[in-house]
């Protein structure tokens, strides 16, 4: 745990979005004593959601549905929303003296989403003290204070929010490049396929220096690159899965952060 802390750190990074899943509370007590901000997601649940309502906001800019059509969102149990409920309640209260944690994701792309502008307020009479992302990706309901966007399959290019909330990018990049001999995956897995080293080292960079920076000097307040590590099913980490070897030099990620650093609005 200490040693992904170090490297995400070393890397030029200063947050983490912790994706489907909670840890065990010693990784939290490192992130508060190393200083690494985490961004803590309800963990998703629900159904398989009704298809094509999962792929349409891939492929059509302001794509909705109201969560109120459970159904669609594979939300339709209602034992299934009395424990997500309850089980957010108890991430909370589990985590609230976590330091670290800077924000509470409830749900991400629509997966078992139901009732948001409920959820949201019950977030906030749990914990006042922290910012809030009710939708991560799409499915959004209009509230909240963030338009919280996924970028995959195209360039992106910054608008402001129409309700004048913050934006923020909190899923981007997910380029997979296949170092041999660090999993035992049968097929490569990502947004973009890369099979060399020095072709997804630039690629990286340029998807900074390109879309993100600029994004930044028009008000873009935050971004979250998918993924640290390789994982079961993808290999679009930074680092392979048994952790042996770094496959973004470091040198790169660090020019990235400082052209991060640099950009002003």
């Amino acid at each position: 745990m200490i040693d992904d802390i170090l490297l995400i750190k070393k890397l030029g990074f200063n947050m983490v979005r912790k994706h489907a899943k909670v840890e065990n509370l010693r990784w939290y007590h490192h992130c508060d004593r190393l200083g690494l901000l985490v961004w803590q997601d309800m963990v998703s649940g629900g159904r398989k959601p009704f298809q094509p309502i999962m792929s349409g906001p891939l492929f059509l800019k302001g794509f909705t549905v109201p969560d109120s059509l459970y159904h669609l969102l594979g939300s339709q149990d209602e034992q299934y929303r009395k424990d997500f409920e309850a089980q957010l309640t108890e991430m909370i209260h589990t985590l609230y003296n976590c330091t670290s944690i800077a924000m509470w994701v409830i749900f991400n792309e629509g997966w078992g989403q139901f009732d948001a502008q409920r959820m949201l307020g019950l977030v906030r009479s749990l914990d006042g003290s922290r910012t809030i992302d009710p939708t991560s990706g799409w499915y959004d309901q209009k509230i909240g204070g963030f338009s919280s966007r996924h970028v995959y399959f195209k360039a992106y290019r910054h608008t402001p929010d129409p309700l004048g909330r913050v934006v923020i990018l909190s899923e981007f990049g997910g380029y997979a490049y296949r170092e041999e001999g660090h999993d035992d995956q049968e097929e490569i897995f990502g947004y973009k396929k890369f099979f060399d080293r020095k072709a997804f080292a630039d690629a990286f960079f340029d998807l900074y220096a390109d879309q993100v920076v600029p994004a930044k000097q028009k008000g873009l307040a935050a971004s979250v690159y998918t993924q640290f590590s390789d994982v079961q099913q993808e290999l679009n980490g930074l680092v392979t899965f048994d952790r042996l070897s770094v496959k973004i030099d470091e040198v790169i990620a660090l020019q990235v952060a400082a052209l991060l650093l640099g950009a002003q609005e």
